[in-house]
């Protein structure tokens, strides 16, 4: 199928605009923090930054959440404006919360999360040095862990009857809530100005009612975010004229064979009286062999 320019800058622009769109509702949905590290105790200065690398991107982590199953790096930003610490090595103690305790020089550290859920990451700051043995830091990081957006799939049939309410149920894979923004497109022909109309779901199972109101192929456009992740995809559903219903059917043939019933039996009918008279006719002209010889013998009596 070609596609024009014109209709490839339509198409860029409609996802654009349901991007931002969702981008916008997320934040004010969720709220990003000011501060993610809390200092416990001590007086080394700094804050916790988290990252997460998927594929050639890199995501700054500063709301707390964090994906499951995706390579993150977690790294302390020392505050020393006078640089009286340059010359200090410290050692950092890292406790992820689930149970994993890593410890080195290094002020950062690349792990994952492999099970959604809630951790407090916590992160102790020490030095082997006499000289500065006061010079400690305790920090304390919330985290919940969510799985990434990574799938939506409908769970149905790709083929629907015009004029009739149709059931479309999708299953998205990710960790709820989430915000959903849908359209039903026409001949997938975008309207103007572009629009969505936008669910938040609890759960993983979105269930649509939804009426074709005439033949032909509908795009079905879905675009789905939750705090850390989002995906978009669409779904080409072709309409067809609704069939004719078997409980249509079925009284009409009944009326059709009874029909045809009556009319061999009054044809047949007559036929039958017909065959039946002549027999009888045929019984009051015969005579049986004991009646003749009985009118033989009256015959030759003489008088």
């Amino acid at each position: 199928m070609f596609i024009s320019n014109c209709e490839l800058i339509s198409i860029r622009i409609r996802s654009v605009l349901v991007h931002t769109f969702l981008s916008l509702i997320s934040s004010l949905a969720f709220g990003i923090p000011d501060e993610l590290s809390h200092q416990l105790s001590g007086n080394v200065r700094g804050k916790i930054i988290f990252h997460q690398m998927e594929g050639n991107s890199t995501y700054l982590r500063d709301s707390g959440k964090l994906a499951s199953c995706i390579p993150t790096m977690v790294s302390f930003e020392l505050s020393d404006p006078r640089h009286n610490l340059h010359s200090v090595t410290f050692i950092y103690t890292w406790d992820l919360g689930n149970g994993e305790v890593r410890k080195g020089s290094a002020p950062f550290l690349k792990y994952y999360y492999v099970l959604p859920g809630n951790y407090t990451f916590k992160l102790s700051i020490g030095t082997n040095n006499p000289q500065h043995s006061r010079m400690t830091g305790l920090y304390s990081v919330d985290l919940t862990v969510l799985d990434a957006v990574r799938s939506i799939e409908l769970r149905g049939p790709l083929i629907y009857n015009v004029d009739e309410s149709s059931s479309l149920s999708f299953l998205v894979g990710g960790s709820p809530p989430v915000w959903m923004c849908w359209r039903v497109l026409s001949d997938c022909q975008t309207p103007s100005p572009a629009s969505c109309n936008l669910v938040r779901l609890y759960g993983n199972i979105f269930n649509l009612n939804y009426t074709f109101t005439s033949v032909g192929t509908y795009c079905l456009d879905l675009s789905v975010r939750n705090n850390i992740s989002n995906l978009q995809t669409s779904y080409d559903i072709y309409v067809q004229s609704s069939p004719v219903s078997l409980l249509f059917i079925l009284p009409c043939a009944a009326v059709i064979v009874a029909t045809l019933i009556f009319i061999s039996v009054s044809v047949c009918r007559p036929r039958q009286q017909s065959l039946m008279s002549k027999a009888l006719v045929a019984d009051r002209n015969y005579l049986s062999f004991t009646d003749i010889e009985l009118r033989v013998k009256d015959a030759t009596i003489p008088l």
